[in-house]
């Protein structure tokens, strides 16, 4: 096996750190996307479909007030 020089060592080890960055940027990322998926199906969905229940009770239309008041994401 041969010796690699001190350059190529350098390359390697920015390489490798580059690497770990980018899967740690990755489980992060995924980690929020399935936060915010999460919220979505629990408070989000939820809510909007409530709202819509009392509209057709009330049978009245949706107007932009009552859909300023359903909870979004924020981020």
């Amino acid at each position: 096996m041969r010796r690699l020089p001190k350059r190529d060592k350098m390359y390697d080890r920015v390489h490798r750190g580059v690497v770990w960055a980018c899967i740690g940027l990755t489980l992060y990322a995924t980690t929020m996307l399935g936060t915010r998926v999460f919220n979505y199906f629990t408070v989000v969905k939820p809510a909007r479909k409530q709202q819509e229940l009392e509209l057709v009770k009330e049978n009245a239309q949706p107007t932009a007030a009552l859909l300023d008041k359903i909870p979004e994401l924020k981020g």
